[in-house]
């Protein structure tokens, strides 16, 4: 039996993940994520996961333009949530190295020893330097300054006391007490796919979280992210983020797609592109691409009825040895059940468990 590590990524910008004036329309609220997370707990998944957005894209959809703080929610999930594994989403370029170790040791504490932190260093820049905050030469370098803030993290995590002199940070005498609930600290997540980017997460993290054209490039990228870290002497778990339509049949769920992308906010995927088209990397032109062809900003789209969307699952598990998938959803909470009580069942039928395993039972 295989098993599938499954997550759910929250809504916590305005509308979730469809940039369609189709889609369901909302604000992000605590009370929305923490019933997501709740219900994602009862269900048995193994994660909720949230990015980090500070300026969004506006349009007719304000796309993105309401956004709650990844660090400050996932704390609070963490405290009305009591199995369920919690990452939130921190930027080297926002958080000191002593303050980040201290806020992930204290929201480990909260959960618990349930919580992981998504290292980015930025898909877009512009949101960081209208805070005027993005260090000079940071844009070729910053796996560098990435690399050298969460080595400092993970010393103060262990206890160290931690002076240092390095390119980007000058520490004297660091602490951090108390120390975070996990031995090692929290888990680390990058989704990096530059060179750069992938170099990090094999060295780093303990999850890649990877991103292809299509479903066929994210199945290759986890192979050779897993080669890659086999080359250093680690192990890292690799996952994806997937926007799942589920209908009743391939047919149903083609209609609701497509009326999403009938309802497309084209001015705020224009401000969107304009965004990636000013950061001259490879990264972000695939990221162009993904979203000149789609109306959702998360990944893949799989469209489908139940047996459908189960089969793309497990050729993933499989075929791709992807250990983990994010789940992104139109109506989350009509969703997540609708996937557990059509999708799970089938996902079994054809040896993929993806019911989480408890501490005590693994």
């Amino acid at each position: 039996m295989n098993r599938l590590e499954l997550g759910v990524f929250l809504p916590i910008g305005n509308n979730g993940y469809l940039i369609s004036k189709n889609a369901p329309q909302y604000k992000p609220t605590f009370a929305l994520n923490s019933a997501i997370c709740k219900l994602a707990e009862d269900l048995q998944f193994n994660y909720v996961f949230s990015m980090s957005k500070w300026r969004g894209f506006g349009g007719r959809t304000e796309f993105w333009d309401h956004t709650l703080e990844s660090v400050t929610l996932m704390t609070a999930i963490a405290a009305v949530t009591k199995r369920i594994s919690i990452i939130a989403t921190m930027s080297p370029m926002l958080l000191h190295p002593v303050v980040a170790a201290k806020v992930a040791a204290t929201a480990d504490e909260v959960s618990q020893g349930r919580f992981g932190i998504n290292v980015v260093t930025g898909a877009s820049l512009a949101e960081y330097e209208q805070m005027g905050i993005v260090p000079n030469g940071y844009r070729e370098r910053r796996y560098a300054y990435a690399q050298e803030w969460i080595r400092i993290v993970k010393r103060l995590w262990t206890g160290e006391r931690v002076t240092a002199d390095g390119d980007f940070f000058h520490l004297v005498d660091c602490v951090c007490s108390p120390r975070p609930v996990q031995p090692l600290g929290p888990f680390i997540v990058c989704a990096g796919t530059s060179p750069d980017g992938f170099r990090f997460t094999a060295e780093e993290a303990d999850y890649s979280f990877l991103a292809g054209v299509n479903l066929e490039e994210t199945k290759s990228k986890s192979r050779t992210m897993k080669r890659m870290a086999a080359e250093i002497g680690r192990t890292i778990k690799t996952a994806t983020h997937l926007m799942l339509i589920i209908g009743e049949t391939d047919e149903a769920a083609q209609r609701q797609y497509s009326n999403y992308t009938a309802g497309a906010d084209t001015e705020a995927i224009e401000n969107l592109i304009e965004t990636y088209t000013k950061e001259r990397r490879a990264s972000a032109s695939a990221r162009i691409e993904r979203t000149r062809d789609s109306v959702c900003f998360a990944g893949q789209v799989v469209v489908g009825g139940p047996e459908t969307i189960a089969a793309r699952l497990c050729d993933l598990a499989v075929e791709g040895e992807l250990d983990s998938i994010l789940l992104v959803f139109p109506n989350y909470l009509r969703d997540l059940r609708v996937f557990h009580e059509q999708v799970r069942p089938l996902l079994e039928m054809r040896g993929v468990s993806s019911v989480a395993v408890s501490a005590d039972a693994s």
